[in-house]
């Protein structure tokens, strides 16, 4: 499994015990990464090297069973090298089934370079990310997707993955109303909001879930996310037929712990060796997954609406059903 981590048994057990009866035979990864350290700015990356057959045979040990399909996303990095990485990212998704897959994209790209692009390697997607805004933090959506890249995007009907900026997230007036002026203007389109519109901490969306599901073309994929309110707030207000599964793998849902919140905040925590309890903690992915069968239990979903998130939707989306 290339340098990945390895299942322990413990895995094993927290996919036996809450998983295995959960997860539909269908599986559709809309949030998979895809990298080379080739294109890392310098030689000492730490990053896994994550080609198509690596990431298909890492998600065949963690799905036992499963027939599965991606959505296979360039892994932004900041100071990449993003010359050679677009014919990389071609390279690896011809050799999925259903060959969909997004490039990353940075605010330096012409309009002009991004459509010959896109006629070059016909990539459905493109991902943008606030690393590459001058200030990553505090930068509005067009500081690292400029809107002269959003008509070329509008023009090809591109998914854009996106992963919002700023301390609030979607609970940030600005992100909203980039948002609300965006989806008007581009109805081309199709804003797939990853991490349950970055709500690992699910003050972020409990307001504005009622804003968020009055807009057009606005998905969400669920990587990641481990707070059970963030996804049951999308199972219990949003149309189910815009939600979807993702695993954020491998670098981050490959990761053995989990992310956390407290007050506003969040972060990746790896646990720790507790006396009091059994300290063994499991892949971050599973605990995602342990997260959306826990809110789907709440919502009371149907075996179709799971099997619509896992799978349905993502095919529909890209009209592959």
């Amino acid at each position: 499994m290339n340098d990945f981590e390895k299942l322990t048994p413990f895995d094993r057990e927290i996919w036996a015990e809450e998983l295995e009866a959960f997860v539909p035979e269908h599986v559709f990864d809309v949030h998979a990464h895809l990298w080379d350290n080739r294109f890392a700015p310098s030689a000492d990356s730490r990053l896994w090297n994550t080609d198509f057959p690596a990431l298909d045979k890492w998600s065949r040990e963690i799905f036992p069973g499963r027939k599965l399909e991606y959505l296979l996303l360039g892994f932004p990095l900041a100071g990449m090298k993003v010359a050679g990485f677009h014919q990389f990212m071609a390279e690896e998704i011809a050799k999925s089934n259903l060959q969909l897959g997004s490039t990353v994209v940075t605010p330096e790209m012409s309009a002009g370079e991004l459509d010959s692009l896109l006629g070059k390697y016909h990539f459905c997607g493109v991902k943008p990310y606030r690393s590459f805004a001058a200030d990553p933090v505090n930068c509005r959506i067009t500081d690292y997707f400029p809107e002269e890249l959003i008509e070329v995007a509008n023009e090809h009907k591109l998914c854009v993955t996106m992963h919002m900026a700023k301390f609030d997230g979607i609970d940030d007036p600005e992100n909203l109303a980039d948002l609300q002026y965006l989806t008007e203007k581009y109805p081309g389109v199709r804003w797939i909001l990853a991490h349950c519109a970055r709500a690992f901490n699910a003050c972020t969306l409990e307001k504005n879930i009622f804003k968020l599901r009055d807009l057009p073309n606005i998905y969400y994929d669920l990587s990641a996310v481990c707070d059970v309110y963030s996804i049951w707030l999308l199972f219990k207000h949003e149309d189910v037929k815009r939600i979807m599964f993702g695993t954020d793998n491998v670098i981050s849902g490959g990761m053995r712990g989990n992310y956390i919140t407290w007050g506003r905040g969040w972060q990746y925590f790896p646990g720790v060796d507790a006396a009091h309890c059994r300290p063994d903690a499991t892949l971050v992915c599973y605990e995602n997954l342990r997260a959306i069968r826990r809110a789907a239990d709440m919502a009371e979903f149907t075996s179709h609406q799971i099997g619509d998130i896992f799978y349905h939707n993502a095919m529909k989306l890209f009209d592959m059903e």
